[in-house]
């Protein structure tokens, strides 16, 4: 009867969260000094991009740690853990570029925001002053921060649902003839 080995799981985690978290803010740095952060047409290319590197580093950790197999169970786990590492990095960065970096692009963030808002035909005028109370309240570091750990996290959660299921590998059973 073949052992298991007990393939390695913290470090690991930790080499592709930092990976991934790393990608996503290289990623957010290059949309800010293209003065793109508050394009929202970016998150479809930012969105592949996060698809290609999470999938990267779920084949990775399939093929170096667990040779080459994996279930999809094992795969969910570390595309969890690796997107909460990835949300954390998120957080720090988003305090850093909001609070830090430049404080001023709440205010640029505030103003995009009001003009998709008032741009678009299917909210009504009647509407305008509770949206625009919504975006104040929405507007600071703290909540920046908070929602970069949260919404990070949720979507991370998401993308390795969907991308674990084409990861995993399981390993056929020899079947005697």
């Amino acid at each position: 009867m073949e052992e298991k080995v007990k393939a390695p799981f913290l470090k690991p985690a930790l080499i592709y969260g930092a990976i991934y978290g790393v990608a996503g803010v290289l990623v957010g740095l290059i949309l800010y000094f293209m003065d793109l952060t508050n394009k929202t047409w970016v998150m479809w290319p930012t969105l592949a991009i996060s698809i290609v590197v999470m999938a990267y580093c779920l084949l990775a950790y399939r093929n170096e740690y667990l040779g080459g197999f994996a279930s999809y169970g094992q795969i969910l786990k570390m595309a969890l853990v690796i997107g909460i590492i990835s949300a954390v990095i998120g957080a720090i960065y988003a305090y850093l570029l909001y609070g830090v970096l430049d404080p001023d692009l709440i205010d640029k963030s505030r103003i995009a925001a009001e003009e998709r808002i008032m741009n678009n035909p299917r909210i009504p005028e009647s509407y305008y002053d509770q949206a625009m109370e919504r975006i104040d309240k929405m507007m600071n570091v703290k909540r920046m921060v908070r929602m970069a750990l949260i919404w990070g996290a949720v979507m991370n959660a998401i993308l390795g649902l969907i991308i674990s299921a084409f990861v995993k590998k399981e390993q056929k059973a020899d079947i005697p003839v």
